[in-house]
């Protein structure tokens, strides 16, 4: 737990992109495994119903939380520069999934 309380850029950046992975990845998971519990349709997947794009963005939402925590509490600015840098990143993913 103390390897996290670094005040370092890639640290920011390991934090900001591996927080929304996980988030992801629960999400995915608990919407397939509801979506396949209610329906009795095999062939459909997930991202059938819900589009990628609203799950990224909903992945990110963490980092809000995450940026916070560092910036305000730890007083850690190159950390919260890196989660910053990661979520500005993911909403130029979104932007251009949505758009294109």
């Amino acid at each position: 737990m103390n390897k996290l309380r670094r005040d370092s850029l890639w640290m920011g950046l390991i934090l900001g992109l591996a927080l929304p992975a996980v988030v992801f990845g629960i999400i995915c998971g608990i919407l397939s495994l509801l979506f396949y519990a209610s329906t009795k349709m095999h062939g459909i997947s997930i991202f059938d119903v819900i589009s990628v794009q609203k799950l990224i963005l909903l992945s990110v939402v963490p980092n809000l939380f995450l940026l916070r925590y560092y910036l305000l509490k730890l007083k850690f600015d190159l950390t919260g520069r890196g989660i910053l840098t990661i979520t500005f990143i993911i909403g130029i993913v979104f932007a251009i999934l949505e758009f294109i």
